[in-house]
């Protein structure tokens, strides 16, 4: 052999010779340094991909942060951020569900969740559990939950530990001071037994949004007596008392339930002068609305005309924004139902940028009566066609919970779960009118366009959970007036033909349910 090939080789199995001989901490020091900056790199990623309302609705992006959290983990599965990368991983697979609403993604984070409590039990695996529990809750996996809270009292029964009985409040709703509004990411639910019947603590945000909702619906009540004295007879009797709610009612339902009841039982309350016939207990839970039962006016619509400005909503094949057919549909909304003879109330007449918040602010400081939101739909399938109206609920399928995401999409802060939940409950109110709303709305669009412009597709009423909708204190709704994807249909939506017939469908709609809580008011 060469000499020189001879000292090179052993120059060469040196530092070999001597890494082999180093501990095995010193040899993960480059991987855990890797897996540190991997873990930065996968966060920054993941907050910047938080942040951007468009490119969080698509799966390519959440896939790019998966892939470099969970590359993390596996760069030194015993490295000292092992365990973190884990949880962020886990976490961020909570997110995509958030988007989603899939039920694969939902249960992809739960077993995310449950490996990090399984391979790094501590303080990280009980944090892990509670995100998993308040998780499974929220994605409706019952069996799950109940699994997930046995196994946190068994394995981390220090973090399961039963908050310290509070004093039954006086009222219908307790306010805690130290409470805050949502819990702080990091830290871990304390969730209950399986089985468990404590009721979920109210929050003084909550209970001062169910009261600002007796409030509007008083005051608007206060409104039409005044404008209506004249017309009615005499208050009537003292309604019986309601039954007493069910023992496992929640206290946000026990507040909702007092506020209606409120609505009919106060001696003096305005709304009792305004209407001349019996009110009767039971009818609180029958399928008429509160409004219909006293009777009280439609008189003011705020007429929604859905994104603008920086906002271009959905963009067909051929460049048509979403933003600027609805703005020409609503234009086209307002003088026909102000010929009908209602007050209108536009949150945009012209291409500018409003908050959904700020569109919910317009119509509840206008003390509105309905609420119409503007639209139009898009979907992955090109040929999809059709209208469809939507009512606010907790979105109950893939479909609803994708089209509500596109839609809330510009919304500027996340919906907390007690948000939901009060929303979900307080607009029980207006639920029953914001259904017949959305069929009258609904019936008169198939109508209409089937005769002015040939066949379309009725997808029907329908229920999610839309952002413009859910601070609205009024029967509100949300028309999808065709698919923009679909380049025929985009065509039909382009056309002053289409847009006629759909703002005029739209306004006999309104009429039509005004019409019809006219006659039920006057039924005997």
């Amino acid at each position: 052999m060469d000499p020189l090939c001879e000292r090179a080789g052993v120059r060469w199995l040196l530092p070999i010779a001597v890494l082999a001989l180093l501990p095995g901490p010193a040899r993960a020091v480059p991987a855990e340094a890797a897996q540190a900056r991997r873990l930065e790199a996968g966060r920054a990623a993941l907050q910047k991909l938080r942040s951007d309302p468009r490119r969080r609705r698509y799966r390519d992006g959440w896939e790019v942060v998966l892939r470099t959290l969970d590359g993390a983990v596996k760069l030194a599965p015993h490295g000292a951020r092992a365990p973190e990368a884990a949880l962020a991983a886990a976490r961020a697979r909570g997110d995509l569900w958030e988007v989603s609403r899939s039920r694969t993604d939902a249960r992809a984070a739960l077993a995310a969740f449950r490996r990090v409590d399984e391979e790094y039990p501590g303080p990280v695996g009980a944090e892990a559990l509670a995100s998993a529990v308040r998780l499974a809750a929220r994605a409706n996996e019952g069996k799950e939950h109940a699994a997930l809270a046995r196994r946190i009292s068994k394995r981390h029964p220090q973090e399961a530990r039963p908050a310290a009985p509070r004093p039954a409040p006086e009222e219908p709703v307790s306010a805690p001071a130290d409470k805050a509004s949502a819990p702080a990411p990091q830290a871990p639910e304390k969730p209950a037994e399986a089985g468990d019947g404590d009721e979920p603590e109210v929050d003084a945000e909550a209970a001062k949004a169910v009261e600002q909702i007796v409030e509007d619906a008083k005051a608007r009540a206060s409104a039409r007596a005044a404008d209506e004295g004249d017309e009615e007879d005499e208050g009537p009797p003292e309604p019986e008392a309601p039954a007493n709610p069910p023992s496992r009612s929640t206290p946000i339902v026990r507040a909702v339930k007092s506020a209606v009841a409120a609505l009919t039982e106060t001696e003096d309350a305005p709304a009792r002068a305004a209407k001349a016939r019996e009110i009767r207990s039971s009818a609180l839970g029958s399928g008429t609305s509160i409004a219909t039962q006293l009777g009280l006016k439609v008189r003011r619509v705020v007429v929604d005309a859905g994104h603008g400005g920086r906002d271009t909503g959905a963009v067909g094949a051929h460049g048509v924004r979403e933003k600027d057919l609805a703005l020409a549909i609503a234009k086209k909304v307002a003088p026909r139902l102000t010929a009908l003879g209602f007050q209108v109330v536009m949150t945009r007449k012209s291409d500018v940028f409003v908050s959904l918040d700020e569109r919910t602010r317009i119509a509840n400081e206008a003390h509105a009566d309905l609420f119409v939101s503007i639209h139009c739909n898009a979907a992955r399938r090109r040929k999809l066609a059709g209208v469809e109206t939507w009512t606010l609920n907790v979105a109950s399928d893939r479909y609803a919970a994708r089209l509500a995401a596109f839609e809330n999409a510009e919304a500027e802060r996340t919906v907390s779960d007690l948000r939901l939940i009060l929303a979900d409950l307080a607009t029980r109110a207006n639920a029953t009118d914001a259904r017949d709303l959305a069929q009258a709305v609904q019936s008169s669009l198939v109508r209409t366009l089937r005769s002015r412009v040939g066949p379309v597709r009725d997808h029907g009423v329908k229920q999610a959970l839309f952002y413009v909708l859910l601070g609205t204190r009024m029967p509100s709704i949300l028309v999808e007036t065709g698919f923009i994807s679909n380049p025929a249909e985009e065509a039909r939506l382009r056309s002053a033909r289409f847009q006629d017939g759909t703002a005029e469908a739209i306004a006999r709609g309104v009429k039509d349910f005004v019409d019809s809580r006219r006659r039920l008011a006057r039924a005997p």
